[in-house]
C-alpha cells in the first residue's frame, strides 16, 4: 500500500500522461552500520567506520511495466547506488548506476538492453548466503585484490559484474531450470581507432525446485588489438540445498587468462545459514582465492560468522565479524559490523 502511494504521489507531480499506461513502482534499501577493523599489516592502526552498505547495498530504484496485449509487456527498471553516510546524493558509489535497462516480455521470455546486471553478478550473489553482501560475504572479501573480482574489461562472472551497452535474454522457467544470455560492447571506437572493438558474451542456466537450488555459467571476453588477442574465459558452478534446519551452499569459480601464459585464478565458498525461531538467522561462511594470473599476489582464505534478526517483514537487524588472511597469515584484517537494513 505504501509503495502504491508513493508511486501515486510522484505521479502527481509529474505529467499525468506519462504515467498514465504504465504501473510504476518506487524502492530501494537503506543499510547502514558502524564497524571496527583491526590490520595487522605494519603502518595501520585500528579503525572505526560508519558505512552504507555493509548487509545490501544501498539503493533507490524505479521500475514498471506496461500491458501491451496478447500477453506482450514493455518494462524498464532505472537503479542507482546510494552513500546512506554520505552528502553524495543519488548515483555513487563504485556502480553509480546499478540498472538501467528497457525491454519486452512475454511467453518467449524476457529481452532487455542498457546497463545491465549480468548472469554472472546473480550467479555471484546466489553463490553463498552472505552473496549480496560486499562488506561480510566471505566471497566477496575473499576477491580483493584479484582480477577475478575486477570488473572492469577483464572479467565477468563476479560480484562487479555489471555491463555497459549490454543486451540480455532471459528464458522463461523449464520445470525450475532457467537460461540466460548476455552480449555486452566492452568498447564502441572501431570507427575512429582501427582497432575491433572488445566485447563479453555470457550463458548461465539456474535450477530451483523445492529445497534444491543449482547454476553454471560461462563467460569470454574478446580483446582485440593490433599486437593480437587478449582473451579471458571464466566459469562458474554452485549448488545448494535446504535442509529445513540449515541450507548449504557451495561454489567453484575460476578464471583464465590468454594474455599471460594461461594463468589462472580460483576460487570458492561453503556457506551454512540457518534460522533460530521465526526471527533470528545464522550464517557461517568460508572462501578461499588462489591467484596465479596477477604477479606477486598473495593467495587468499576469508571466513564470516554473522547474524540477523528480523524486526520486520522490511527491516533487519544484524551483526558480524569476518576476516581476511592473506596468504602466510601475518596480515589478518578483522572487522566488526552491526547495522539495520530497511527494505522499501
Amino acid at each position: 500500500m505504501q509503495k502504491k502511494l508513493i508511486a501515486l504521489a510522484v505521479a502527481g507531480l509529474a505529467s499525468t500522461a506519462a504515467f498514465a499506461q504504465t504501473n510504476v513502482t518506487i524502492y530501494g534499501i537503506a543499510d547502514m552500520a558502524g564497524l571496527y577493523t583491526t590490520s595487522q599489516a605494519a603502518n595501520t592502526k585500528n579503525q572505526w567506520n560508519i558505512n552504507s552498505g555493509v548487509l545490501s547495498t544501498s539503493r533507490l530504484g524505479f521500475k514498471g511495466v506496461e500491458d501491451l496485449g496478447n500477453g506482450l509487456k514493455a518494462l524498464f527498471t532505472l537503479e542507482y547506488g546510494l552513500a546512506v553516510d554520505a552528502n553524495t546524493g543519488i548515483g555513487t558509489g563504485t556502480a553509480t548506476a546499478r540498472q538501467q535497462f528497457v525491454g519486452l516480455t512475454g511467453g518467449f521470455g524476457t529481452v532487455v538492453a542498457g546497463r545491465l546486471q549480468t548472469t554472472g553478478l546473480d550467479f555471484a550473489v546466489a553463490s553463498s548466503a552472505l552473496g549480496s553482501s560486499p562488506a561480510l560475504g566471505a566471497f566477496n572479501v575473499v576477491g580483493t585484490g584479484s582480477s577475478i573480482a575486477t570488473a572492469a574489461a577483464k572479467s565477468v562472472v563476479n560480484g562487479g559484474a555489471r555491463a555497459d551497452n549490454a543486451v540480455a535474454y532471459i528464458s522463461p522457467s523449464f520445470g525450475g531450470v532457467t537460461l540466460a544470455y548476455n552480449h555486452a560492447r566492452l568498447s564502441e571506437a572501431a570507427l575512429t581507432t582501427n582497432t575491433s572493438d572488445a566485447y563479453a558474451n555470457l550463458v548461465s542456466a539456474s535450477y530451483a525446485g523445492g529445497p534444491v537450488t543449482a547454476g553454471l555459467v560461462y563467460g569470454k571476453i574478446s580483446v582485440p588489438s593490433t599486437a593480437g588477442s587478449d582473451d579471458n574465459t571464466e566459469w562458474g558452478v554452485r549448488a545448494g540445498y535446504d535442509f529445513g534446519v540449515a541450507k548449504l551452499q557451495a561454489a567453484y569459480q575460476t578464471s583464465k587468462d590468454k594474455a599471460i601464459g594461461n594463468g589462472k585464478d580460483k576460487k570458492y565458498v561453503v556457506s551454512v545459514s540457518a534460522p533460530i525461531g521465526a526471527k533470528v538467522g545464522v550464517i557461517a561462511e568460508y572462501a578461499a582465492l588462489s591467484q596465479d594470473k596477477t604477479v606477486g599476489a598473495d593467495d587468499q582464505k576469508a571466513w564470516t560468522l554473522a547474524s540477523t534478526y528480523s524486526l520486520s517483514k522490511r527491516t533487519t537487524a544484524y551483526a558480524g565479524v569476518v576476516q581476511l588472511n592473506p596468504e602466510g597469515g601475518s596480515n589478518n584484517v578483522t572487522t566488526y559490523a552491526a547495522g539495520l537494513r530497511h527494505s522499501f
